[in-house]
């Protein structure tokens, strides 16, 4: 089985479960002061929401965010029922799925995620090799494990045709989960800032992909975003090198505005960049992956960035660029199969996923990101300086 934490991390852990029950009880007290729902505002489109007032802001804000990989909370028709993600559903319950993680996405303010599949009960199902879906009620998981916003901006989104694409939408909004993908855009407010989030799938390197995501952005930008994040369904399955349409793409989102660019799809690892002071995460691989009963490379991570706002205004250079870190996981806490639960890696397998993620940045045309190979106690692996 794949280590967990040193024992040492014990401590460390607790205390972060406290750091997050404290924090999420202010920030609830903080949402009912603002009508309930201030700190999840899901009016995609709106141009006309509330702005954030910058003058009001806090003189310093300090915003870390988690970014997951591609998570699918369900299971194909055609998978056996005995060992597929429902069955283990049936048994385990919601919070199984993101208990080993909790300690990091619970001790944040926003952790983002990759929706691949539905919550519907539509039978409508798609002429296509695999079709995911689970019940309305797996966002539970979601909610248990602290996942505050998800992109459905993938190529399994419409496994079950239309129907089954607005009813995962229905289903995200009904469990408070800020959603949004293709023409949607969503923000999230964090003490003062305004997050801004916006998916795109560009699995055929389509030339309208640059022109979707350039209008996200500057939608989110005039909507009065301080921090915008891009969540992109791109690249080759099983490749952990970036093709030359994801880096043009990633750059011109950053170009655009973009803070940082999450990946997905290929399953894999990619590499990290640093790209005009930000952070381009190509694949995030697999995460809570209800899509394979045992996949060959479960190697996976989180990646954890502190934004440092003063006066309402993002500080972007080689200080802020230093707050960012890893956490290597494995998709599975057993080794021999996929239990579905994601576990942060210790000791030597921690270290090996590290070693083979920096080795991918390595080969990056652009300006490689490298984290350290000795984690800290928290089980974290820190960017190594940025200049």
């Amino acid at each position: 089985m794949p280590s967990r934490l040193p024992v040492v991390v014990v401590g460390v852990v607790a205390a972060l479960v406290l750091v997050f029950s404290i924090a999420q009880c202010a920030r609830a007290g903080a949402q009912a002061g603002a009508g309930g729902d201030a700190a999840q505002t899901a009016e995609q489109t709106d141009a006309s929401s509330d702005q954030v007032d910058a003058a009001a802001a806090p003189e310093r804000v300090e915003l870390t965010v988690t970014a997951l990989g591609d998570c699918t909370l369900g299971t194909d028709p055609d998978f056996d029922a005995s060992t597929n993600f429902t069955s283990v559903y049936k048994k385990q319950g919601p919070a199984y799925f993101f208990a080993n993680v909790l300690p990091y996405t619970g001790a944040d303010q926003l952790t983002v995620g990759n929706c691949e599949g539905t919550f519907t009960t539509s039978t409508d199902v798609q002429e296509k090799s695999f079709n995911f879906k689970g019940s309305a009620e797996y966002t539970q998981i979601f909610t248990d494990g602290s996942v505050e916003a998800v992109s459905v901006a993938n190529n399994h989104s419409h496994d079950y045709g239309t129907q089954g694409y607005t009813d995962t939408i229905d289903a995200l909004d009904a469990a408070g989960i800020t959603n949004f993908g293709f023409d949607r855009t969503a923000t999230y407010d964090v003490d003062g800032v305004k997050v801004g989030l916006f998916g795109i799938r560009d699995l055929s390197a389509d030339a309208d992909s640059q022109s979707e995501m350039e209008t996200c952005v500057k939608q989110l930008r005039d909507e009065g975003c301080q921090l915008v994040i891009g969540n992109f369904h791109w690249g080759i399955e099983g490749n952990h090198t970036p093709e030359s349409t994801q880096v043009d793409l990633a750059h011109a989102a950053i170009d655009a505005g973009c803070d940082l660019v999450i990946g997905g799809h290929p399953h894999v690892l990619q590499g990290v960049e640093r790209y005009n002071d930000r952070y381009i995460l190509y694949s995030m691989g697999n995460f809570c992956f209800g899509g394979n009963a045992n996949p060959s490379d479960k190697n996976t991570m989180m990646f954890q960035q502190t934004f440092v706002f003063e006066n309402g205004s993002l500080v972007a250079d080689g200080d802020a660029l230093s707050k960012a870190w890893v956490v290597p996981c494995s998709v599975s806490s057993a080794s021999s199969r996929n239990n579905y639960q994601p576990t942060p890696l210790a000791g030597d397998e921690g270290t090996a996923v590290v070693e083979k993620l920096n080795g991918y940045s390595s080969k990056l045309s652009g300006d490689a990101a490298t984290f350290s190979t000795t984690l800290g106690d928290d089980g974290r692996a820190a960017v190594e300086a940025a200049s």
